[in-house]
């Protein structure tokens, strides 16, 4: 369902309910969450509004490979996300999955090792993959050459390309995935942070939708932002202002997917000074109609899309 319906129905029932002063409940796909009835005042177009590259410009290259990377900063924009996953030896690698199946020829060069779990293998023997071809082969029309020499990138390597091409316009989003099955990560991340002299940078932003991870990386760093991610399973049954609450005593922001930003998920996160980051959005209607919400940033396969609106 797309977010201009979906914040249709939302103030067509407020208009038709406007009068009441109990709970009304908020459909947000097939969820609910709940908010006190109030009048809410029309958002003003977000003059600033952060584009966020989605591991990557992962819609023309690899994703959470170096070329997504390049591509991501050439369409100028303004931070590249980066899940985390930790390989057996504690090292911290670009990658989205928990599993090199899908991105990588785990399969074929280690048939004996399924399911192919990043925390079974080094670092070493994960440096042997191919992490492009299967892009190609998923979209023909996209192939280069030099999909094929695509590797799993670790974060030092992510962080020195930024640092190497970024010009000071482009800034790290990176995520803790499933930090329960990696003891550690948030001490790993840290350290790697300070090695490469970018945890001080105003700009970082760390998320998960972890929340015992961003208060463990608020212990280690209490001036980092961070965002606080939600699927609508995450919602079911709260009331949105009340949640919003607790999350903005250690959170900068609230990531959610794109079907829960309706108007009153935006109001009720500026009220408690949290900034909206909604994933992933990818076509240029539904970037509109969110813009038009007020949300401050967005993730997006297709940043030069939402470059190009924002002209």
């Amino acid at each position: 369902m797309k977010p201009r319906f979906i914040a249709g129905l939302a103030c067509l029932f407020l208009s038709l309910t406007i009068t009441v002063p109990w709970a009304v409940t908020v459909l947000a796909s097939k969820q609910i969450f709940t908010t006190i009835q109030k009048p809410f005042p029309k958002h003003p177009i977000a003059s600033q509004v952060s584009i966020i590259a989605h591991r990557g410009a992962s819609a023309y290259a690899p994703e959470h490979t170096l070329a997504a990377y390049k591509r991501a900063m050439e369409m100028k924009a303004d931070y590249l996300e980066i899940d985390l996953q930790m390989t057996r030896d504690g090292q911290l690698i670009a990658m989205h999955d928990e599993t090199l199946a899908r991105t990588t020829n785990a399969k074929q060069l280690y048939p004996n090792r399924a399911p192919w779990s990043v925390k079974d293998f080094t670092l070493e023997e994960i440096r042997r993959l191919d992490a492009g071809s299967w892009f190609s082969e998923a979209n023909p029309k996209l192939a280069q050459k030099e999909n094929i020499s695509q590797r799993v990138p670790t974060l030092d390597e992510v962080i020195q390309l930024v640092k190497q091409q970024g010009n000071g316009e482009v800034s790290l989003y990176i995520e803790t995935k499933a930090p329960n099955i990696y003891p550690g990560m948030e001490e790993k991340l840290i350290a790697i942070l300070k090695k490469n002299q970018v945890l001080d940078d105003p700009n970082l932003i760390i998320e998960s939708f972890s929340e015992a991870s961003l208060c463990k990386m608020k212990s280690l760093a209490p001036n980092i932002k961070l965002i606080q991610l939600y699927n609508a399973s995450m919602l079911k049954g709260k009331e949105i202002d009340q949640e919003f609450k607790r999350v903005a005593s250690y959170a900068y922001g609230v990531g959610p997917s794109q079907e829960l930003v309706v108007p009153e998920f935006v109001e009720a996160a500026h009220q408690n000074k949290l900034v909206v980051h909604p994933w992933t959005v990818d076509s240029q209607d539904d970037m509109a109609d969110l813009r038009s919400l007020g949300v401050d940033g967005v993730f997006t396969n297709t940043p030069d899309q939402l470059v190009e609106l924002l002209k």
